[in-house]
């Protein structure tokens, strides 16, 4: 095996990860590796999150009265 090297600011960072999922440095990675912690950028979660909202939007009952498009432009003074 080969030794990695990190840098210091890298390595606070892993180690504050670590801290806030309760595992030693080693864990995380061998969590990561077995495919049991997964990383994703926050951008792709923010999509997932806007993605899920708008399912959970659509089945609400209450959101069931659709608008017209004109009515949308009107409200919004185009």
């Amino acid at each position: 095996m080969n030794p990695i090297t990190l840098s210091q600011n890298n390595l606070t960072e892993m180690v504050k990860i670590s801290q806030q999922l309760d595992l030693s440095i080693n864990q995380l990675l061998e969590q990561i590796n077995l495919g049991q912690l997964t990383i994703v950028k926050t951008e792709e979660l923010e999509d997932l999150i806007d993605f899920r909202d708008a399912i959970l939007a659509e089945s609400d009952p209450e959101n069931q009265e659709r608008v017209s498009w004109e009515k949308v432009k009107h409200n919004l003074g185009l």
